[in-house]
C-alpha cells in the first residue's frame, strides 16, 4: 500500500479545521495526522508529529502563520507548508513564500483544489525527503580497497545564515592559506550562484564559469574541469560563480553534487562559498561537506540565526565534529562576550578571527587576500589558525613539524649573533613551569 500523505491543520477556527478534515475525509492517499489552533502549538505538533505537509492559516492571534512558518521552515525542513488565507493580494503571497511556504491557497477553496495542491507540494519535496531518508541510514561498509571511492579529498563549506559577516573574504583567505601551509591541490568554489564575488575578491576576471560545466556532467572529467577552473597567482584554482544571475537558475543540487564529488577526486582540498540560504542546493553542499565552518559575529541578529542552524543540523543528523563554529571580528568592541554566547547556542566555539577592517578593505580592492598582502598582521595569522582547523590530521601534524622546525631554526640564528642568553632570559619562567624533579 502505498504510504499516506501526513497533513496537520491550523487554524483558529475549530469550525475551519473541521471543515477542511472533512473535505479530505475521502482523499485515499492523504490522511490528518492532526490539528493546532495556534502558531504556538503548530510548532510544537509539528516536532512531535513530522507531518509531511502543514497547511497554515495565515492570521491567527498570538504567532501568526508566517512567524509559524518561519520557525517551522528552520527548525524541521522535512515538512513542508501549504498557506491559507481570505487575503488574495500580492503582499500577502510574497510574505509567505519569504517566510518558507510552497504554496498559497484562497479561502474558500475546494476539497479538488485542495487535494492537488497537498499533492503537489508533496511532490516537491521528493528530494528533500531522499536526501534526509539517506541521513538516517546506517554507514554502510567499507569497500575493498579495489573498489574504493576515488573521492579522497576534504571538502570544507563556509556557511552563515546571516549575511555580512565575511563569509567570502574567509573563503577566499582560507583557500589561500591551506595552499600556503600545506602545499596541497587546493580548489576553490563559489556556490553563491547568484551573487557570487570569489572571482572579484580574487581580482579574477574568468572567461569559464561553473555554469560551463552543465553540458559535460556526464562526461564530467580532470581535463573538463581543468578547462573550467581558473587558477589564481597563489596556486588555487578558482571554480568561478556563474556571470549572470539568470544561469544560476540552469544549476540543480544534483549538478553540484556530481561536480563537488568530482573535485573531491582531483583536489586534496575543496573549500566551497556559499550563500546564507537553506536552498536545495546549499543543503547538497553542507550534506557532501567533510567540515562545515559555520561563521558568526558578536551581534545579536547573527548569534540567533546561528542558533537556528544548529537545530537544522540536529534534524539533519549531522554527525559530532563536521561543524565548527567561527567567530569573526571577534574582538570588536561592543560584542556580546564569547562566554555568554556558548551558554546561550549551547555549542563550543572552536575559531576566532581578530578585526583589521583597514587590512581586509584595502585587502578586497585590490583583490589580495590579506594573507599574501600582510601575512604578519593579527588577522592574517587568525586566518591561518582557521586553516590548521581544518586541515586533515596528517596534513596538521606535517604543518606543526614544520612551524616548530623553523622556530628552532630561528632560535638557533639569533644564538649564533649572541641573542640566545636573552630569549632564554625571557622564557626562564616557562621552563620551570612542572617544578623540581
Amino acid at each position: 500500500m502505498t504510504q499516506k500523505i501526513r497533513v496537520l491543520i491550523v487554524d483558529d477556527f475549530a469550525d475551519t479545521r473541521e471543515s477542511i478534515s472533512k473535505l479530505l475525509y475521502f482523499e485515499k492517499d492523504i490522511e490528518v495526522a492532526g490539528s493546532a489552533g495556534d502558531g504556538h502549538q503548530a510548532i510544537q505538533l509539528a516536532k512531535e508529529l513530522r507531518p509531511d505537509v502543514i497547511l497554515m492559516d495565515i492570521n491567527m492571534p498570538g504567532m501568526d502563520g508566517i512567524a509559524a512558518t518561519e520557525a517551522i521552515s528552520a527548525t524541521i525542513p522535512e515538512c513542508e507548508v501549504i498557506m491559507m488565507s481570505v487575503q488574495g493580494e500580492p503582499d500577502y503571497l510574497r510574505r509567505a513564500m519569504l517566510a518558507g511556504a510552497r504554496e498559497y491557497l484562497v479561502k474558500p477553496f475546494t476539497g479538488d483544489e485542495l487535494a492537488d495542491s497537498i499533492r503537489h507540494v508533496y511532490e516537491l519535496s521528493a528530494d528533500k525527503r531522499t536526501r534526509l531518508a539517506a541521513a538516517l541510514k546506517p554507514a554502510p561498509a567499507a569497500p575493498a580497497p579495489e573498489q574504493e571511492s576515488a573521492a579522497s579529498g576534504h571538502l570544507i563549506s563556509l556557511f552563515s545564515p546571516k549575511g555580512g559577516v565575511g563569509r567570502t573574504t574567509i573563503a577566499t583567505n582560507l583557500a589561500v592559506a591551506l595552499r600556503s601551509l600545506t602545499g596541497k591541490r587546493v580548489a576553490l568554489v563559489d556556490c553563491n550562484l547568484v551573487f557570487g564575488d570569489v572571482a572579484v575578491m580574487l581580482n579574477l576576471h574568468p572567461h569559464t564559469t561553473i555554469s560551463d560545466l552543465i553540458p559535460s556532467l556526464r562526461s564530467l572529467d580532470r581535463e573538463s574541469l581543468d578547462r573550467v577552473l581558473v587558477e589564481h597567482s597563489s596556486g588555487i584554482k578558482v571554480l568561478a560563480s556563474p556571470p549572470r544571475p539568470e544561469l544560476a537558475e540552469l544549476i540543480s543540487a544534483d549538478h553540484l553534487r556530481t561536480i563537488l564529488t568530482q573535485l573531491k577526486s582531483h583536489y586534496d582540498y575543496v573549500v566551497v562559498d556559499t550563500p546564507p540560504t537553506f536552498e536545495d542546493t546549499v543543503l547538497a553542499v553542507l550534506d557532501l561537506s567533510d567540515r562545515i565552518l559555520l561563521l558568526a559575529t558578536l551581534e545579536m541578529p547573527a548569534i540567533k540565526n546561528v542558533k537556528l542552524f544548529l537545530e537544522v543540523a540536529e534534524a539533519l543528523h549531522y554527525p559530532e565534529g563536521k561543524l565548527a563554529l567561527v567567530l569573526n571580528r571577534a574582538d570588536s568592541a561592543g560584542g556580546i562576550r564569547v562566554e555568554d554566547i556558548e551558554q546561550n547556542i549551547r555549542f563550543k566555539i572552536s575559531g576566532s578571527i581578530s578585526s583589521g577592517w583597514q587590512l581586509m578593505t584595502t585587502a578586497v580592492n585590490q583583490g589580495i587576500p590579506v594573507v599574501i598582502s600582510q601575512p604578519d598582521s593579527s588577522i592574517a595569522k587568525s586566518l591561518l589558525n582557521v586553516a590548521r582547523l581544518v586541515m586533515t590530521e596528517a596534513d596538521a601534524e606535517t604543518v606543526q613539524v614544520k612551524s616548530n622546525t623553523t622556530v628552532r631554526g630561528n632560535h638557533d640564528a639569533k644564538a649564533n649573533l649572541g641573542l640566545g642568553k636573552l630569549r632564554l632570559g625571557a622564557l626562564a619562567p616557562f621552563v620551570s613551569r612542572k617544578g623540581p624533579n
